[in-house]
This record gives structure tokens, C-alpha cells and sequence, in this order.
């Protein structure tokens, strides 16, 4: 992110490194940021903290923070491009992910400005804020103005008035391509966009194409609209009547989606190509927009592949660490029976003979019963035993190499324990999502500032509808809380592996997601 702050930005960040070091904590907090946005009274976040209600000064009284003593600043002054390096809570990262998000929209190489990390403070961060609202700043209309949805900027007026040929009849046939390009790529995208929002109820997806049918919209206007529709002739359009069979049948609806992605994509190409003769410019926006909508179909295919492997699936059971093979599936046919319907095998210093042994016997006992078998880490195992899937850690080999391995039909699965990760493993085509930790893990030693917590949950089931499992230190005794949070499926090892009834302890987890409605 760092590379693409604006300088105002970027000082803010060196200057709430500088307070976090001033109060001798270990990492940088949203309130640090927020002060230090202030401090700069002509950046543009401070400008509108102003305009909301409140002065610099009232707004470092709120928080309780003093001014940053010059001396303090001085030692902090840093001696590159690149904002000092200092520990970021979690909080505060999330935050400056959505600072992220907020300027993406506003274009593929916008800069994060003030307003930007404001915006994502706002949205990530509001509780810390809640004290200035006290203090007297209009916090909603600060946040309305921020995170509302914008309509896209209008493109430039071009100096010369668009489409003029030094022959009108060309000019008019090129309106036509261009009209009937335009309708082309507006009625596939608003298709594709009708099944995220109709059919997936995908937020996160929704919103993606949203934007993009939006910047559509804004790039179209470089062209005389005037003069598109004039030229626009379907009754006598000589392929309005020619039809292939294919374009009578769609078998389902991947079927619909391939099909309207294909005539988005090819219909923008017919823009960027054509449009070339009338500004370069706005050529270039169709190209990126094509790229843009490249990546949406390969999200939309994998949500949909997804949503057909795991359907309504909603607990898994982590397991492995068991001493012989006995063990092992006797604790995963007792899992089964207790309504467990996805296992992830799971092991640690284990060879890897004796692990594919381990994991072909998941497979078959997980077969006759149903369920879904996902591998842990090992992609190459995972297709040497036929799993239904593969789970990956942040640190373990990327989505794309994994890809590579399984081929196209096993689902990928992601772990992630902040909105950053979660919208990073959305865009390289996770089929399904880890969530966590929620709550320390009998498992995993977790530190306090490295779990997710419940915050994690709900920013998840508000973004995205793409299948995730809540996981970490999930047991009878606080499953309420997380599916309370918004998830509907959970992922639990220790609470079924080590119960010293597992088929109960699986019954009883699958009984509150059933009671939940999940």
C-alpha cells in the first residue's frame, strides 16, 4: 500500500508512528492516526474533521492525547519515500485496507489520500471515534459523506467534438459500432451483476460489478451521446437476424454467466479498438475495464463452483496428531455420525507415504458417507487422493501455484485472519474462506493481538457471501457467539477430535447450526 500514498498520507503514518513511540507502545493504533491526521491542518481530512465539528485541538482533548512535541516529531522524520516502519495493530490495519479499497474505486491507480485513511477509519475503526462524536463532530454525516457509494467523475471534455471524421458517413458507421458495443457490454454486465446480487446475495461481488458497469457509464461519456443514438438503426441491423442455435439454449446458469461475461469482455474489446480512432485515452479506459471484467468472471466462476462443492455444508472437522491409523477413522466416522459433513485432514511431521495412506482412507470413509474431504497444506497430496479440496495457509504456496496442481475442479480454501486477506484471497479465486481465529485455540498458540476475534466475523459476513468456515478455539460453550456474529458455518478440531464422546460433541455443534438457520 505504501507506494501509493499520497505525501499527505504518508506523513500522517510517520507521525502516528511518531505518537505511538511518544506513549511507549508497541504498535500503532487507530487513535495514533487519527491525531496525527489533525495535526496537519491543510490535508484534507483535517480540513473535513473541521467542517463536521471539531478543531484540532478538541479532537487530540477527545482522545486524551497531547500535541507531538516537535523534538518527538524530529526523531521520527523519515529518511526515504516510504513511511516509517513500526508495528500496526490489527485494528489499524484493517483500516488502512479499506483506505485502500475506498481509493480504488475512484480509479485502478488512485492514490490513498487523507480522506482515504479517514474513510477507513470510519468504517473499521468507528468505535475509537465514538468520542468525538461526544465531543461535539457530526460522525454520521462525516461517514455518509466518506463511504457513500459515489457516482464516477465525468471524463474531460475533449477539444475536439467527439467522432468527427473528415467523412460524416464514417462517422455515423462508427456511432453504430459504438452504440451497439455500448448496449453489448452494459445489458452483459448488468445480467452477471443481477445473479451476484439475486442469486449469490454476494455483497462483496455485487459491489465489484456495480463499480465497474459505473466506470462504464463514466468512460461512455467521452462520447457524444447526441450522436450514438442518432445513428443507431436495430430494425435494419443485419445481425439482429442471424442466430445461432447456441444462442437459444442455456443449459444452467454458469451457462448464463459464461455466456454474458464472454459479451461484456468481447463488446468492450469492440470499444477499445474502435474508440481508438476517436481518443486513445478513453481507449485505454475500455482496456482496463475488459482486464477488470476478466477478473470478475473468474471470481463469479469460482463462487459458483464453490457454492455447488460445499452447498449448505457447515461443519468441519479439523483432524490429525492421532497416533495410528485406528484412531484416526474411528474419530472421523465418529464425527460423520455426529453430523459432521466436511473433514480436513490436517498433520504435522508425518512422511509424506504414510500421509497419503492417511489421507486416501479419509477419502473413502468420506465418500460413502457424502461428505467433503479437504486436505491441509498439500495440494499435491490433496490430488494424489482424490480430495474434494485444499486448504492453504497465508504463508503456504498462493492460490494461482496451487491452481497449477489440483487443476480446475478441487475447490481452494484460504485462511485469513483480516479484511485485507480476505478481499486479497477473494481476488486470486478462493473457493472458500477460513476465518479466524476466533478465540485461542487448544491447537495453535495464539497471542492475544494475532486472533481475529468475533470484530473479524461480522466484517466478514457483511462483505462477502462466498463460503467461509468461523474457526479457532470453537466449542459448544461459545458457538452461539459466533453464529450471533453472522457465521453459518463454523470449523472446530480439538472440540470434536479430543471430546471424550466425539460423535456428541459433533451432534451437539451441528444442533446449534441447524437451530441458528444457517
Amino acid at each position: 500500500m505504501e507506494e501509493t500514498l499520497t505525501p499527505g498520507a504518508r506523513r500522517a503514518l510517520d507521525r502516528a508512528v511518531a505518537r505511538a513511540s511518544a506513549r511507549g507502545a508497541d504498535a500503532v493504533e487507530p487513535a495514533d492516526l487519527i491525531a496525527a491526521l489533525v495535526d496537519e491542518p491543510e490535508s484534507r481530512a483535517s480540513e473535513l474533521v473541521v467542517a463536521f465539528g471539531l478543531t484540532p485541538v478538541a479532537v487530540r482533548d477527545a482522545l486524551g492525547v497531547p500535541p507531538l512535541e516537535a523534538a518527538e516529531e524530529a526523531r521520527f522524520e523519515p529518511t526515504d519515500a516510504s513511511p516509517l516502519a513500526a508495528p500496526r495493530s490489527r485494528a489499524l490495519r484493517a483500516a488502512l485496507g479499506e483506505a485502500a479499497v475506498r481509493a480504488r474505486v475512484e480509479g485502478r491507480k488512485a492514490s490513498v489520500g487523507t480522506e482515504h485513511l479517514l474513510a477507513g477509519l470510519l468504517v473499521e475503526a468507528g468505535d475509537v471515534l465514538a468520542p468525538l462524536q461526544d465531543a461535539g463532530l457530526n460522525l454520521d454525516g462525516l461517514r455518509e459523506l466518506l463511504t457513500r457509494e459515489k457516482e464516477p467523475e465525468p471524463l474531460p471534455a475533449l477539444d475536439v467534438p467527439p467522432l468527427e471524421l473528415a467523412d460524416s458517413i464514417n462517422a455515423v458507421d462508427l456511432a453504430r459500432i459504438l452504440d451497439a458495443s455500448a448496449n453489448r457490454a452494459r445489458e452483459g454486465l448488468r445480467v452477471v451483476e443481477d445473479y451476484a446480487r439475486f442469486a449469490l446475495d454476494d455483497p462483496g461481488l455485487t459491489r465489484r460489478l456495480k463499480e465497474v458497469r459505473h466506470r462504464l457509464a463514466a468512460t461512455l461519456r467521452g462520447f457524444d451521446a447526441d450522436l450514438l443514438t442518432s445513428a443507431r438503426d436495430a430494425r435494419d441491423d443485419v445481425g439482429a437476424h442471424i442466430m445461432t442455435p447456441a444462442e437459444q439454449v442455456r443449459e444452467n446458469p454458469r451457462a448464463v454467466l459464461a455466456a454474458n461475461f464472454k459479451r461484456a469482455a468481447e463488446a468492450l474489446r469492440s470499444l477499445e479498438e474502435h474508440g481508438k480512432l476517436v481518443d486513445v485515452w478513453i481507449a485505454g479506459r475500455f482496456e482496463v475495464l475488459r482486464y477488470d471484467v476478466y477478473t470478475l468472471e473468474k471470481m463469479m466462476m469460482t463462487a459458483v463452483h464453490a457454492y455447488r462443492t460445499l452447498d449448505d455444508r457447515r461443519l468441519m472437522v479439523l483432524v490429525g496428531g492421532l497416533p495410528t491409523m485406528g484412531d484416526l477413522t474411528w474419530i472421523v466416522e465418529e464425527a460423520l455420525a455426529g453430523g459432521a459433513d466436511v473433514i480436513q485432514l490436517r498433520e504435522k511431521n508425518v512422511p509424506d507415504r504414510e500421509l497419503l495412506s492417511r489421507a486416501r482412507e479419509v477419502r473413502i470413509i468420506t465418500a460413502k458417507a457424502g461428505a467433503r474431504f479437504v486436505m491441509n497444506d498439500r495440494p499435491d497430496l490433496a490430488r494424489l487422493a482424490s480430495a474434494d479440496g485444499v486448504h492453504l495457509g497465508w504463508d503456504d504456496v498462493t492460490v494461482r501455484d496451487a491452481r497449477r496442481i489440483v487443476g480446475p475442479n478441487l475447490v481452494i480454501g484460504v485462511s485469513t485472519h483480516e479484511r485485507a486477506q480476505v478481499d486479497a484471497a477473494v481476488l486470486a479465486g478462493a473457493g472458500y474462506l477460513g476465518v479466524g481465529p476466533v478465540f485461542p485455540s487448544a491447537t495453535k498458540d495464539f497471542a492475544e493481538p494475532e486472533l481475529a476475534g468475533l470484530g473479524h466475523v461480522r466484517t466478514v459476513a457483511e462483505s462477502t457471501k462466498l463460503p467461509w468456515f468461523a474457526i479457532g478455539g470453537i466449542d459448544e460453550s461459545n458457538v452461539g457467539r459466533v453464529l450471533e456474529a453472522g457465521a453459518t458455518r463454523i470449523a472446530v478440531g480439538a472440540a470434536v477430535v479430543k471430546a471424550e464422546r466425539p460423535r456428541a460433541a459433533a451432534a451437539a455443534l451441528r444442533e446449534a447450526l441447524d437451530a441458528a438457520g444457517g
